[in-house]
């Protein structure tokens, strides 16, 4: 079972610098900290969401402290977004999954192989870009020994789109 902790991930934290609109309109920085949610996975993956919203389009008209990411899934809720790391340890697998999401996910160290259902592999390695539109996907680590770290941006999406 999946554990939720504020432990370090297999590399640093990234710095989370997080913007915002003082009352009388000037901007200043909310957070500058190695803040939001870590989901410790079985696997010894981890996922370090740092920042969830509610809405597409997002709501910044709050000059709120509260941080967003203390009581949330780690997955996009039906209207909102999130942005999250991803830690895939060395030889290991995510087992076929799919988001109601539009996923945008930058590939920042490792090499990767994405699997769909219908048997399409491609290998994705650090500076790669995939976007995935609600597919059915697996991952797969492909070093014995090097860990794999994505960025990810899920934002919500209708209804997955048929390019039959």
């Amino acid at each position: 079972m999946a554990e939720q902790s504020k432990d370090s991930s297999p590399g640093p934290l990234p710095r989370r610098v997080v913007t915002g609109n003082a009352s009388d309109g000037t901007s200043k920085i909310l957070y500058d900290d190695q803040g939001g949610n870590i989901l410790n996975l079985e696997s010894g993956g981890k996922f370090h969401s740092p920042w969830w919203t509610d809405s597409v389009p997002a709501d910044c008209s709050t000059a709120t402290y509260e941080d967003p990411t203390g009581h949330r899934d780690f997955f996009v809720s039906n209207k909102g977004s999130v942005a999250t790391f991803v830690w895939v340890p060395p030889n290991a697998a995510v087992t076929i999954h799919t988001t109601k999401s539009m996923d945008y996910g930058l590939i920042l160290e490792g090499e990767i192989k994405l699997e769909l259902e219908n048997g399409d592999k491609t290998v994705l390695k650090a500076g790669d870009l995939v976007i995935q539109r609600e597919t059915n996907h697996a991952w797969y680590s492909r070093h014995l020994t090097q860990w794999v770290e994505i960025f990810f941006v899920l934002v919500a999406s209708t209804n997955a789109v048929n390019d039959a």
